[in-house]
């Protein structure tokens, strides 16, 4: 990672109030060799951008989007930092491990999401992001300052040695964000076609396979496989398959695909 750099990071900061924290996130980021920059709403105008000392391209380079829905458009694999846990929030990384996903998938763009200094993400947000990682602190003082935060988890991501990676995942290849989000809804219309759903559904299916698919991280092959293993549920229950976008799966079986 340190070779290569972390180009394919952007951090992405929402409707952030202090320039003073977007100036030292700007210059944290020039640290470790990270450029993209994304705000959600606006630049802060408070004219204390000085912590951004020989970092002022990033700030002028900064891409600013209307919702958090449109600032993660095109990313591979987008996470989410808070500092709220709860059984209707689930922490699904440690600082390390996000480090360690981040290496572990070497060709996908990655999308680092920090909420407000005030209150953070609101739960819409939170769920737009396909993990959510926590920086565990003080119970009393959960709540860390949004440049620190920044701070820790580019940190985290370019001093982990690339010795602790796991070498055989880096070599997987994982599927970019269109094929996972593809595949995601092939499964979800699968399951609509066969009745899967009840009329008063308490699971959020949707967001559970959203996940789902960020944590195992399939490859060309495993999506494929998944791919026939829905349409093969189509078959036993309506007798005939289902097509994947354009293409119509008639005899999933006769079909060779070879292990990436």
């Amino acid at each position: 990672m340190r070779e290569n750099g972390l180009s394919r990071i952007s951090i992405i900061l929402v409707e952030p109030i202090y320039a003073g924290n977007v100036g030292a996130i700007a210059r944290v980021m020039n640290n470790f060799g990270v450029s993209s920059l994304r705000i959600v709403g606006s630049v802060p105008q408070k004219n204390d951008f000085y912590l951004a000392m020989h970092s002022e391209h990033i700030l002028d380079q900064a891409e600013i989007f209307p919702d958090l829905a449109s600032a993660i458009k095109g990313l591979d694999r987008v996470i989410a930092f808070s500092r709220r846990i709860g059984r209707h929030k689930p922490i699904d990384l440690s600082p390390r491990q996000m480090a360690r996903y981040v290496h572990n998938i070497p060709r996908a763009t990655i999308g680092l999401v920090f909420g407000r200094e005030t209150y953070g993400l609101s739960d819409a947000e939170a769920d737009l992001c396909s993990l959510r990682c926590h920086f565990p602190a003080n119970p009393a003082f959960p709540s860390l300052n949004l440049a620190q935060a920044v701070a820790l988890a580019i940190w985290e991501v370019y001093c982990l040695p690339l010795d602790e990676s796991d070498t055989s995942a880096r070599n997987f290849y994982a599927a970019d964000g269109i094929e996972l989000d593809k595949i995601q809804r092939y499964m979800l219309d699968v399951m609509k076609a066969i009745g899967f759903f009840r009329s008063h559904e308490t699971t959020n299916w949707e967001g559970f396979l959203h996940k789902m698919l960020a944590q195992l991280n399939p490859n060309k092959n495993m999506i494929y496989r998944l791919r026939q293993m829905f349409n093969r549920f189509h078959v036993l229950v309506t007798g005939k398959g289902l097509g994947y976008s354009d293409e119509v799966i008639e005899d999933e079986d006769s079909i060779e695909i070879k292990d990436i």
